[in-house]
């Protein structure tokens, strides 16, 4: 998918996924040299987080935030920390990652998807 080389610390990398037979936009970060990747969905809103493409963090690299909804997640764990408060609480979508040899695999996330 990509190589851990491709994206420095607070950069960001979009991505289609097939996921339940629908292919969804991902995307992956690095967040303090670890990376984490989650579906591009809002739990605000069922809707893309970057209005303007790829652009994920906020807050100086500290925070993920939807761009319409103005909800802040944790970064390492997805968790909406502010905002709307039908989505504080919630989680991102996770999708798992290995790494191998320098090269970041993404596989599809098991969990169902409950907006």
């Amino acid at each position: 998918m990509a190589k851990v080389d491709d994206l420095a610390p607070g950069e960001s990398m979009k991505f289609m996924m097939p996921i339940r037979n629908a292919d969804e936009e991902c995307f992956l970060i690095n967040f303090g040299g670890n990376f984490h990747a989650y579906v591009n969905r809002c739990r605000h809103v069922p809707m893309a987080m970057d209005w303007v493409d790829n652009q994920f963090f906020a807050e100086e690299g500290r925070y993920l935030m939807c761009q319409t909804h103005n909800a802040y997640y944790d970064p390492a764990s997805g968790e909406c920390i502010a905002g709307p408060p039908t989505a504080c609480g919630k989680f991102l979508y996770r999708v798992p990652l290995e790494i191998e040899e320098g090269v970041i695999y993404a596989t599809p996330p098991e969990t169902e998807f409950s907006d």
